[in-house]
């Protein structure tokens, strides 16, 4: 805890270019007994940054609190909250939480910047046929798509490269989000808020009388919003919009208990695109290697190496001083794109088992989440060792 900031404004704004210079995701300040920590979020990872000292604690949150029009004295209740950050010539926007914890109130900026959310559905990281099947189901007229995904696995880049690609004179786009994070030209945005009863459900009941061509609804959290979304769909409308969960069976088992009839969920999703991160090889120090124990890996990663038809490209990070010795720099999509043809719309008109309709999506040679992100290790883009941690081991 040397050299400690005597300065708390001087602080903030050099952690905040710290954290625009090293592409942190998000800041954590977190109180402990005696310190207060700082850590990165970068490329996914959470790296320790600097531990100060809690004397300068109340200061510190106070003024982010200012910052992000939050209640000071409030410190027994969660804030959210978002202020802009000049760096560079570029306007970040910062979206502020803030928790009460056992030794004071920890606080979680994410940071936003427009321009690198606003990439071409060809920058994502689709795969070719993958990303051929994601332009089939955005020029639907109509129906829902739906992205799936766990916390920060991307799906806000994804919607918002949709509505990037879909952004036509001819259509009238209307977002619902909660919270607007970029503002974006010739769309209707409208922010979502709770506290004074503007809902999604409440706003989507507005939404389709102002004669949208497509809506991205933020998220489905509940049976009145699934059911208003479909309502939306049945009357022209395309609905893009995010669900959690694991599978497209696990999705449509959870419409039918929100009681969607399951003839309305295969009439109306037109398909699932399920999204993770992982990170890339550094560029700076990558070099080539060979995988020398091949019986060490799982049998499902060990198959597809055997039977991979094209040349097979390993590649590793050695670590240098631009990736911070990590290996890896920057971050790619993996996608798993399901398109409801009209074998897997009667597998659920007839209530097919979800172990069935695994089994079709599989048989159809879906590339699945796993698939996708094992071709970029043949590629070498990423490594075995950054799928596994992503998406787990897989055993047979």
């Amino acid at each position: 805890m040397d050299n400690q900031p005597q300065d708390v404004s001087s602080w903030f704004e050099n952690t905040m270019h710290n954290a625009i210079a090293k592409r942190a995701s998000d800041v954590h300040i977190e109180p402990e007994r005696d310190t207060l920590n700082i850590r990165f979020r970068i490329d996914g990872l959470l790296q320790q940054i600097e531990v100060l000292g809690n004397h300068l604690q109340d200061n510190i949150i106070s003024m982010i609190k200012v910052m992000s029009n939050m209640n000071i004295t409030e410190r027994r209740l969660p804030q959210d909250g978002h202020f802009e950050f000049n760096y560079m010539n570029k306007v970040y926007n910062i979206r502020v939480s803030v928790l009460p914890s056992l030794y004071g109130e920890t606080i979680v900026f994410r940071i936003l910047n427009r321009e690198d959310i606003l990439i071409r559905l060809e920058g994502l990281g689709l795969l070719p046929d993958q990303l051929e099947l994601v332009n089939k189901l955005i020029s639907s007229s109509s129906g829902m798509v739906l992205t799936t995904g766990p916390t920060g696995s991307g799906k806000t880049n994804l919607l918002y490269s949709i509505i990037h690609a879909l952004n036509k004179p001819n259509k009238n786009i209307i977002t619902l989000e909660d919270p607007i994070e970029y503002q974006m030209t010739n769309i209707r945005q409208t922010q979502i808020n709770e506290s004074i009863g503007l809902s999604y459900v409440k706003a989507m009941r507005s939404v389709v009388r102002q004669d949208p061509d497509v809506v991205m609804l933020g998220e489905i959290r509940d049976v009145d919003t699934a059911q208003m979304a479909i309502l939306a769909t049945l009357t022209g409308i395309l609905i893009l919009t995010t669900f959690h969960t694991f599978d497209v069976p696990a999705l449509i088992t959870r419409f039918l208990e929100f009681g969607v009839t399951n003839s309305i969920i295969a009439q109306t999703i037109k398909g699932v695109i399920s999204t993770r991160l992982v990170r890339k090889i550094c560029d700076s120090c990558k070099e080539p290697y060979a995988i020398k124990e091949l019986e060490k890996l799982d049998t499902y990663t060990r198959n597809l190496i055997e039977h991979h038809t094209t040349p097979i490209n390993f590649q590793k990070g050695r670590g240098c001083d631009k990736c911070g010795n990590t290996g890896y720099l920057g971050r790619t999509g993996v996608f798993e794109v399901v398109y409801f043809d009209e074998e897997i719309k009667t597998c659920i008109i007839e209530y097919k088992l979800p172990s069935y309709i695994s089994a079709l999506i599989q048989r159809k040679k879906a590339r699945s989440l796993r698939d996708a992100a094992m071709e970029k290790v043949f590629q070498g883009v990423t490594t075995i060792e950054e799928v596994s941690r992503v998406l787990g081991s897989r055993i047979g």
